[in-house]
């Protein structure tokens, strides 16, 4: 009896410093990430990002870091990010070397549609938190998953701000566009753009004369544009990736195309710098960086790394995800995971974000399928005039109006 009794207390004692251990507060609050710092993508982001993600890491901490509730403290955070080289594979086994090795207690999503389809996987069977970023292929949301949320819109209706403008242009007289030829990529986020493109551009009032997809990574857009020249779009719209949408751009001026209006699917510094300040000029396309949009820290933090924010197009997503993500650890009151994600499952939960109130959609229907975890997060649409980049829509955050540029050539 008294050799069971020993062992009843060993295991009382057990279970409770097993508890005690649960409620130890932890020195930070660990935030794992993979970014494509390096790679195909590295364009889009590369260091510099990195370097904003490093900067809003400790803007934060001096700013007292994160209320937790659990242990009646404010509690620093410490972010982990790891270059996954633009590869989907490297992000997977990257994802799950900071669950395994780092321990973190949330992830942050990747750069990117393709990489994201593959690092939620970790996060969904590892049952650890994520929020998605730079990401919203419909196909994303559509798996029936519940440990991630997207901080976009979805990818389809990634052009409606741009069309908003063209409609609302001809109606005022600076332009009569009637016709728009559409290029996308054969890969889902862009798929998800172009077609989206071809319903709002209908809405729009224009005639979509044609709907062109090319293989991924294409660098030959000869045979699309000797198509496109004849029919003389009044707006072409490229649906494409980074080096596609160059070598558009320098082809479609050896031969001889000259819409209107010539839109890509992002625009910011790294196309300026790809074509050069000619062939970029007029060109109009979409970000997510506003100067009206930023809120205090974020203006703490571009001063702090010297760089000008339409510099980092997609550093609007990413702020607001990392935003959100601490957002949900107040809200949540907890670095308990499965509380962490009943609270991002809450239909009430309302998030402050730069761009106005982040919300996540679950259960929602479209066209007979579920989705689930996609925000509300839309893309805005910026112009390159005189070499600059200004947003020139909507009108409420708007650097300056839309100027109708022909080709400068």
């Amino acid at each position: 009896m008294r050799k069971l009794g020993l062992i009843l207390l060993a295991a009382v004692a057990l279970v409770l410093a097993h508890g005690a251990a649960l409620a130890q507060r932890p020195d930070a609050i660990k935030i794992g990430a993979t970014l494509a710092v390096t790679g195909p993508f590295a364009p889009e982001w590369g260091p510099k990002f990195q370097e904003f993600m490093q900067t809003w890491e400790k803007v934060v901490n001096e700013e007292g870091g994160v209320l937790v509730r659990e242990f009646n403290a404010r509690l620093p955070i410490r972010l982990i990010i790891y270059d996954d080289e633009s590869r989907p594979d490297k992000s997977v086994e990257l994802y799950e070397k900071l669950a395994a090795v780092d321990r973190v207690h949330v992830f942050l999503g990747p750069s990117t549609s393709p990489i994201t389809m593959r690092a939620t996987t970790v996060a969904e069977k590892l049952r650890i938190p994520m929020v998605a970023a730079e990401a919203n292929d419909t196909a994303l949301f559509a798996r029936g998953f519940r440990w991630f949320a997207g901080v976009l819109e979805l990818g389809y209706w990634w052009s409606e701000h741009y069309f908003d403008m063209v409609k609302a242009s001809n109606a005022r007289g600076p332009t009569r566009y009637r016709t728009v030829a559409i290029v996308s990529s054969d890969t889902p986020h862009t798929k998800d753009v172009g077609t989206g493109a071809v319903e709002y551009a209908r809405k729009a009032g224009l005639n979509v004369v044609a709907s062109e997809l090319v293989p991924f990574r294409t660098a030959d857009f000869s045979a699309v544009i000797a198509k496109l020249r004849p029919l003389d779009p009044d707006i072409v719209f490229l649906s494409l990736w980074p080096a596609e949408v160059t070598a558009f751009v320098k082809q479609a001026r050896e031969l001889g195309l000259k819409p209107r209006d010539l839109h890509s699917r992002f625009i910011g510094k790294p196309l300026l710098t790809a074509v050069g300040a000619e062939l970029a000029e007029g060109i109009t396309g979409e970000t997510y960086t506003a100067r009206k949009y930023l809120d205090a820290r974020a203006r703490k933090i571009f001063e702090r790394i010297k760089v000008d924010p339409y510099d980092l197009p997609w550093s609007g997503i990413k702020y607001t995800a990392m935003e959100a993500l601490l957002a949900v650890i107040e809200r949540a009151g907890t670095l308990d995971r499965t509380k962490i994600m009943e609270t991002m499952h809450d239909p009430e939960l309302r998030i402050k974000a730069i761009f106005g109130t982040l919300r996540w959609h679950w259960n929602f229907r479209r066209d007979g399928t579920v989705l689930n975890g996609f925000g509300t997060q839309k893309p805005i649409v910026a112009q390159f005039q005189g070499g600059r980049l200004q947003v020139i829509w909507p009108e409420a955050i708007a650097d300056a109006s839309y100027r109708p540029t022909p080709r400068p050539y």
